[in-house]
């Protein structure tokens, strides 16, 4: 019980502290309103890196005993459990994809 929670903390630290960093950064160039742009994109950033499963990447390393730097090549490198598009969504992105060659130019294969 006590590693899980070990690898709960690590996971739920190393998720937070990237996107806490990018928000103070871009806040940084925009004083006066350093906390609409920090929190904007803070909180856009952990959006993104929960969507890519960093958390859940960064938990199983935790629990797998990785030293810190292989770790974080892990949880933010690694394809294991990213999500993959579908054929059905490849599919529906190019039927309505209006840029396309063919919708210019027509299939000149034939």
């Amino acid at each position: 019980m006590r590693r899980k929670f070990k690898a709960f903390v690590i996971s739920a630290f190393w998720t937070v502290l990237p996107c806490v960093l990018a928000g103070g950064i871009v806040g940084a160039f925009f004083v006066a309103a350093f906390w609409h742009w920090f929190l904007g994109i803070a909180v856009l950033a952990f959006i993104y890196v929960c969507l890519d499963r960093i958390p859940v990447r960064l938990y199983g390393g935790a629990l797998s005993k990785l030293p810190l730097g292989r770790l974080l090549k892990y949880g933010y490198a690694s394809t294991e459990k990213r999500p993959l598009v579908t054929d059905y969504e490849i599919e529906e992105r190019n039927r309505f994809n209006i840029y396309s060659y063919d919708h210019f130019y027509g299939d000149r294969d034939k």
